[in-house]
């Protein structure tokens, strides 16, 4: 198995040869358009590469967990006041509304939950790169 530095530096490696592709192309409109599609995809492709990672995948799943606390913690006080019915259906009717828009698809949440992903690794690998240097 590959060291996460080889995985990393492998790649950016594809990165940068993605990127020199798309500037590579002579229409300014189909350029234009392979930089959105490439920006939108990258989160996901970040993700698929650097989840084999565990560390990223606890960091992900405690984004998860925390971005989605507006679903489960209805739920959870629906099922903890069980007895009065009017907090249990109201806790309910809130939780699923939360569901559907939030976490529904089309939403951008998979993408937020992503994107922070992202920024907490790269601090937690700053930190680390930081604490090397001084050592």
């Amino acid at each position: 198995m590959k060291s996460f530095k080889a995985l990393e530096a492998e790649f950016k490696e594809k990165q940068s040869l993605e990127k020199e592709k798309i500037k590579a192309i002579p229409s300014k409109g189909k350029r234009i358009l392979k930089w959105i599609i490439y920006l939108c995809v990258f989160p996901f492709k970040w993700l698929w590469v650097n989840i084999r990672d565990y560390r990223t995948a606890i960091i992900f799943a405690l984004v998860f967990i925390v971005l989605s606390s507006e679903v489960w913690v209805p739920y959870l006080i629906g099922v903890i006041c069980w007895a009065n019915e009017p907090v249990r259906i109201s806790m309910f009717s809130v939780g699923s509304a939360c569901w559907l828009f939030w976490l529904g698809p089309g939403t951008p949440f998979l993408v937020i939950c992503i994107g922070l992903t992202i920024g907490v690794k790269a601090l937690f690998n700053k930190i680390k790169y930081r604490n090397k240097k001084a050592q």
